[in-house]
């Protein structure tokens, strides 16, 4: 997620799915029955863009959410053939590899949480 925080908490339920389904509801309301929540079929129109609105924000958030989670079980693939290996005496091919960020540490130390192991 883009966010301005330096953690991230993405090993958790997707409640933002609660409030997208909601708003969903509210906007469905709001152009089907105005006159339930007591406005004018003009303001429903305007009442149900906003909580469109807000709920394909907070789907987005879900669907982050979601995206990590099941990223977290799975690596992308990665296959070459043996006369791809770099070959040298000196020095030893890991692999593709990645520079490893304070992020990586905090996702592997969030992954070994006993309670976080129902989202993995």
């Amino acid at each position: 997620m883009n966010q301005t925080h330096p953690l991230e908490a993405l090993l958790r339920p997707a409640v933002e799915l609660n409030t997208a389904l909601v708003c969903l509801a509210c906007a469905v309301l709001c152009i089907m029955a105005p006159w339930s929540l007591a406005l004018s079929p003009s303001v429903g129109y305007g009442m149900a863009a906003g909580f469109a609105a807000f709920g394909l924000w907070r789907a987005r958030q879900a669907w982050m959410v979601l995206r990590y989670r099941r990223n977290m079980k799975r690596l992308p693939r990665f296959a070459l053939r043996s006369r791809q290996i770099p070959v040298s005496q000196r020095l030893l091919w890991m692999g593709k590899g990645f520079k490893w960020e304070a992020r990586h540490t905090q996702r592997l130390h969030e992954s070994q949480q006993p309670h976080v192991q129902r989202y993995l």
